[in-house]
């Protein structure tokens, strides 16, 4: 589905989807508590809905997972499956396939599980790898600076087993945040972890023959992730601004840095109790270590396109291995519609220009490129065509209809 949105101010309320991030952790959760649990999840999306599959899938004596295109489903459920499973096939769609599962799959290796691969194709997904052999505890040993999906899936399976075990990170941990999220949720579900931490490193001790005991109903909370675009399109459009709703201030998701870094850059942001009004301002670039927050890269740089100065973004290397190239997406995107943007191995710098011009512009087969891009009709001048937007089904099928009722403009080519 190919979209052209026109330059349009956006302007009224807008509440918050339930976090993926939350959701994925709490479902898994709730089915290794093998008690009937309600999740309240006030909104799903495609990767929801494949942790969702996968978990009933586990159900049967030697599973097939088909991830889709979850990376989270994937690198969560692998350790998990392998807790309670001898054998286990991943599927998977678009680039998931050739995301890397390296140095959890070596980790693993060390314990008991046998990996295989043989990328045949079943139906539109392709094999990620089958795997044999129950997992077993002891020491895991991953650097800090890898995917942080790998400690959480570890961190899920670990508790099940009859060793007790321990995660060592060997360097300091980036995107923590999204440990920390998974610990709450453990933390929730009566499973004890201790953390300690040395020289700047970190260590998780796990104890086995645990048990997920469910603390009655839970709830996905709003999600820092996806409201990150509606604040940086308050603060770029005029008039009344946007009304952010069903979000906590309290929340442990790393992406609510998103307020503090809009301030930075000297957006007008008045925290209301969940909710947040981010009002027209102008903006000035700054220096973003994204290191703990790669998902709020793309709309980062949408902020920054028109930003009086330079935007250095770093530490962002991670994004190379999502579900594009991100960095590279950004790049070419925001040079195609007038953007002064120049790519570093391991970040952005964008020089601000007094507004974009419009032009054509591919999706990436990336929500959060679609997003960012729709977001970036706002400083433009024409109109900005994004193909693949369908990519938004991904985390936020009700973009466009979020879009259009705070008054934005577009059309289904």
């Amino acid at each position: 589905m190919n979209i052209e949105i026109m330059p349009h101010i956006l302007t009224g309320s807008v509440q918050a989807v339930a976090s993926k991030s939350h959701a994925h952790r709490l479902l898994i959760a709730a089915a290794l508590s093998g008690q009937e649990v309600n999740v309240n999840i006030n909104t799903t999306s495609q990767d929801i809905e494949a942790t969702r599959a996968c978990l009933k899938a586990l159900t049967s004596r030697t599973p097939v997972l088909d991830c889709r295109e979850s990376g989270s489903t994937l690198r969560f459920l692998i350790p998990v499956a392998m807790a309670l499973k001898e054998e286990a096939v991943f599927l998977g769609s678009g680039r998931l396939p050739q995301r890397p599962i390296s140095p959890l799959k070596e980790e693993m290796e060390a314990h008991g599980c046998r990996f295989e691969n043989r990328g045949s194709q079943q139906g539109r997904a392709s094999e990620i790898c089958t795997i044999r052999g129950k997992l077993k505890g002891g020491t895991f040993t991953l650097p800090g600076n890898v995917s942080s999906q790998y400690i959480t899936g570890l961190l899920f399976a670990l508790p099940l087993l009859a060793e007790d075990s321990q995660i060592h990170i060997s360097s300091p941990l980036e995107s923590k945040g999204y440990v920390d999220l998974t610990l709450d949720v453990l933390k929730h579900f009566s499973i004890d972890i201790l953390t300690q931490e040395q020289d700047g490193c970190l260590t998780y001790q796990i104890r086995g023959n645990q048990q997920y005991i469910p603390p009655g109903d839970v709830s996905a909370e709003g999600d820092w992730s996806n409201i990150a675009f509606w604040i940086i399109a308050g603060i770029l459009s005029r008039d009344a601004g946007i009304l952010c709703s069903g979000i906590d201030h309290n929340s442990i998701q790393g992406d609510r840095e998103i307020v503090s870094l809009a301030r930075r850059m000297g957006g007008k942001i008045m925290e209301k109790p969940h909710s947040i009004l981010a009002l027209q301002a102008p903006l000035s670039g700054i220096h973003i270590d994204a290191s703990g927050i790669p998902d709020l890269v793309p709309i980062l740089s949408v902020a920054a396109a028109t930003a009086k100065g330079t935007t250095q973004i770093h530490n962002a290397g991670r994004l190379r291995i999502k579900e594009s190239d991100r960095l590279s997406a950004m790049r070419d995107c925001l040079s195609r519609v007038g953007g002064d943007i120049t790519e570093t191995p391991d970040g952005l710098i964008i020089k601000g220009v007094p507004h974009l011009k419009g032009g054509r512009v591919s999706g990436y087969n990336d929500h959060r490129i679609v997003m960012a891009m729709s977001i970036a009709s706002l400083v433009s001048e024409g109109p900005i065509i994004i193909e693949g937007a369908e990519a938004v089904n991904k985390s936020y099928p009700t973009f466009f209809k979020d879009f259009a009722a705070l008054g934005g403009e577009f059309r289904v080519l």
